[in-house]
């Protein structure tokens, strides 16, 4: 009974600390709104912290580097006053690299997003503009991937437009809503406030794959090669069997890099000391794949994670392991999982955060 009691507080203070979150406004390419809170959040409790470009870097004393991307999708509007999807109009505008959208995936964005309320915001302050309501998205002649809205004011260009969906309530045992990633941020805030020692790095720009390059900046103006790196995300699969089962995902690698092997096995002990159900998504896919090959259907990547393009980019300076919450519905307003689930990865990051 005691350890239920606990495991209810923990997913209680998770769960109020990620719809705590959800009222900062994180788009992608403009996340000081939430940065900022961020850094106050955790100054709060005694951390010592730096507020940097596209970072905020909280310390609380000697331990692993635990990371976790804080941007969310949105768009942003243009030039002409079109909202633009923001992961596009980042990577177009601000980086130049001419990402083409397919009309496959407008209609899949439409799908997800069609009959939202959402709002424009300050980019500095976070400040709401304005509501309105997502009607479609589609390919316009610019080739850029353009959200129509319904009641919304003209905005000035460059004015973020998020989404407004919080938490949904608690139904069938699923817990919904814009998951990816303040809830991982949020279940670092409660594993400090519970003793978690360790460096936490705040990324921005994820979604776009350029918090990787973010956080390696840091590491290497502070002189660090890490090879104990949690980085902590949600983690798609196709239906609801492993976030009801209350697994903890876990990696050995990803499609693009093999993580560090003791820090993985670190994080599997951790789950262990937990009881936790572990799945490691790397060896799941694969077993899918096999499964796939014998009917003939296409292949499915090993998939690409904020941990492999930190590998990557270091040429395995710096490395770690990855954990994650199991999700479906993943990239929209209804990604899902369970009260287990949250309850299984808080519970394995305070394990690990104990040695």
């Amino acid at each position: 009974m005691a350890t239920q009691r606990a495991d209810s507080e923990i997913f209680a203070r998770v769960l109020a600390k990620t719809s705590e979150y959800l009222d900062f406004p994180s788009v992608v390419g403009h996340e000081t709104p939430f940065l900022d809170h961020l850094a106050r959040d955790f100054t709060a409790l005694g951390a010592k912290v730096s507020r940097q470009r596209n970072l905020c870097i909280a310390e609380l004393g000697e331990g692993p580097v635990y990371l976790a991307h804080i941007d969310r999708h949105g768009a942003i509007t243009a030039e002409d006053g079109a909202a633009v999807y923001a992961a596009h109009a980042v990577k177009n505008e601000k980086y130049g690299e001419a990402h083409a959208v397919t009309a496959n995936f407008a209609e899949a964005v439409s799908k997800r997003y069609a009959g939202e309320t959402i709002f424009a915001y300050d980019r500095k302050t976070g400040g709401r503009i304005a509501y309105g309501r997502i009607a479609s998205a589609s390919v316009d002649e610019a080739g850029r991937l353009v959200l129509t809205l319904d009641g919304m004011i003209k905005l000035a260009p460059g004015t973020p437009i998020a989404f407004a969906r919080t938490l949904g309530p608690l139904e069938a045992g699923l817990i919904s809503g814009q998951l990816d990633n303040p809830v991982s941020a949020a279940a670092l805030r409660v594993a400090a406030e519970f003793g978690l020692t360790g460096t936490i790095i705040f990324t921005a720009e994820e979604e776009i794959g350029r918090s990787a390059a973010h956080a390696l900046g840091w590491l290497a103006e502070s002189g660090q090669e890490r090879n104990d790196i949690v980085v902590l995300d949600t983690t798609p699969f196709d239906d609801s069997a492993a976030a009801l089962a209350g697994a903890v995902i876990l990696r050995r690698r990803d499609a693009t890099a093999a993580f560090h092997p003791e820090t993985v096995q670190r994080v599997e002990r951790a789950a262990n000391t937990v009881s936790a159900p572990i799945i490691f998504k790397d060896s799941f896919i694969e077993r899918e794949n096999d499964a796939r090959a014998r009917r003939g259907q296409p292949l499915k990547s090993l998939g690409l994670t904020e941990l492999g393009r930190i590998v990557a980019l270091s040429s395995g300076r710096c490395t770690g392991a990855t954990l994650q919450i199991p999700t479906f519905n993943y990239h929209s307003n209804q990604e899902s999982t369970t009260p287990r689930a949250i309850t299984a990865f808080a519970r394995t990051l305070l394990a690990l955060g104990q040695g």
